[in-house]
């Protein structure tokens, strides 16, 4: 009815744990069918080499292969680890090692940490960080978002006209706003809320590595800190490399 009273503050919750169980379910099959069509191919590459490395013992060339096994493997697993931690996000078990972390500081040592991953791209990562922002937190999962982000702008803003990517934060009120803005191709505006679904990868993307979990880890990561994530474009105008930028919003706390 809108009174506030306990029936209305109990259906609030219901609704609540309803849509969050609905949201659940279309993850699980969504995972489902993603994992049975993006594993295949990988396992299938693995399989080959294989039997490639075993008929190659004559020819000298079964070092080689082996060292694509190797790869193809770590990209595996490096995709179980990603599913993990989401899981281990989404159920909350992370929760429990939230504390008073210093966002401006995770800021400026992952900028420090992606400066040479750009630079060998020739591309100019600037940041723009006051410092002292200070957020509750989980310090390992914020930077594994924020890398995710950056490792994403680098990747695909390689070859922009314009080579610019930009790492900025400004506090207002009781909120953080981290913001990462490239220019490369961007995403249509109407697939903002797909590529945050897990496995989804644009055929522009299908040509350059990934699983396709980057932007799930990071919505999951905000939503456990009670935060959010929006993404829009860099150059709205431009025709092409309209460029992305991802706003990750943060409730902060006084200096």
């Amino acid at each position: 009815s809108g009174s506030g009273d306990e029936f209305d503050r109990l259906s609030e919750s219901l609704n609540a744990m309803l849509g969050r169980i609905e949201k659940l379910n279309e993850g699980l099959r969504q995972v489902s069918d993603n994992i049975a069509h993006d594993l295949k191919t990988p396992l299938t590459r693995l399989r080959n080499k294989a039997e490639a490395a075993l008929s190659s013992r004559e020819d000298g060339s079964q070092s080689g292969a082996l060292e694509e096994i190797i790869a193809e493997s770590d990209q595996l697993i490096r995709t179980f680890n990603a599913l993990l931690m989401i899981s281990r996000v989404e159920a909350g078990s992370a929760v429990a090692e939230m504390s008073d972390v210093d966002l401006s500081q995770i800021v400026a040592d992952c900028v420090e940490l992606y400066e040479p991953a750009a630079e060998d791209k020739a591309l100019k990562l600037e940041a723009d960080v006051p410092p002292g922002v200070v957020v509750s937190g989980n310090r390992e999962l914020i930077g594994q978002a924020l890398g995710n982000l950056m490792d994403n702008a680098i990747k695909y803003a390689e070859g922009a006209s314009n080579p610019l990517i930009r790492v900025a934060m400004t506090k207002s009120g009781n909120e953080a706003v981290l913001t990462v803005a490239d220019h490369g191709p961007g995403i249509p505006e109407d697939m903002y809320r797909e590529v945050l679904k897990r496995f989804v990868r644009l055929d522009e993307s299908r040509s350059k590595p990934g699983t396709g979990l980057g932007l799930s880890l990071v919505e999951a990561v905000m939503e456990m800190h009670r935060g959010s994530l929006t993404l829009s474009a860099t150059d709205p105008d431009e025709k092409d490399g309209k460029g992305l930028t991802v706003r990750m919003v943060f409730p902060a706390r006084a200096t």
